[in-house]
């Protein structure tokens, strides 16, 4: 085995080294040539991409623009139904805050804005108004005004209306709590001091007595 191997190699040997120079030349100008496509198809390859990619990129602005024009159109679209379909995404106004006082010794409560306000002779009248927990809106003025020593008196109560009566020393609360649509919550507020009433009545009346 060992005897055959050098006989193979010497064989190989002498068959390359047969080889004419010109066949040499020829077999090293091929994979010049043949290295020398290579290289081109590289380079057309890469410059085919980066041709493609600048297109791209110099048409997304035309892209982006259009897109934005057709955005710019369907959006109030899909604003005006979402305000029909969702309306809580859409801001709602709140109630403008009248000029006035809050009578009565039991603060306003949280998230009521006051909406009208008047005062003659006899009573002051208010109207609060806003979305409120209808519940604890009721909780807040009746147990302020019993924790004051105030009288209650529940006059009538429905699904959509009640109406109570806090009274103390001649001075009369009447409140009527009403459900409105959309959540919201009116609080009429009349205060009346009676007191005060019959003295003026009775200095108005004392004149034409004596005539």
């Amino acid at each position: 085995m060992s005897s055959v191997t050098p006989h193979l190699l010497r064989g190989l040997l002498a068959r390359v080294f047969s080889i004419s120079r010109r066949t040499w030349i020829f077999l090293a100008a091929t994979l010049v040539l043949l290295m020398a496509l290579a290289i081109w198809a590289t380079i057309s390859a890469a410059s085919w991409l980066l041709g493609i990619a600048r297109d791209g990129v110099n048409a997304v602005p035309e892209a982006m623009r259009a897109a934005s024009s057709q955005v710019e159109q369907v959006i109030p679209g899909i604003q005006e139904k979402l305000a029909v379909l969702l309306p809580a995404l859409t801001p709602e106004a709140q109630p403008r805050e009248v000029s006035g006082t809050d009578p009565g010794p039991v603060a306003r409560f949280p998230g009521l804005a006051r909406v009208q306000w008047q005062r003659d002779d006899q009573e002051t009248r208010v109207r609060y108004e806003g979305k409120v927990d209808f519940t604890h809106l009721l909780e807040h003025y009746v147990q302020g005004f019993t924790v004051q020593g105030y009288r209650h008196r529940l006059l009538s109560a429905s699904t959509a209306e009640e109406r109570h009566e806090f009274i103390k020393d001649g001075e009369q609360f009447a409140f009527v709590f009403s459900r409105r649509e959309s959540d919201v919550v009116t609080v009429d507020l009349s205060v009346r001091e009676h007191g005060k009433t019959d003295r003026q009545t009775e200095s108005g009346a004392t004149p034409g007595a004596s005539s």
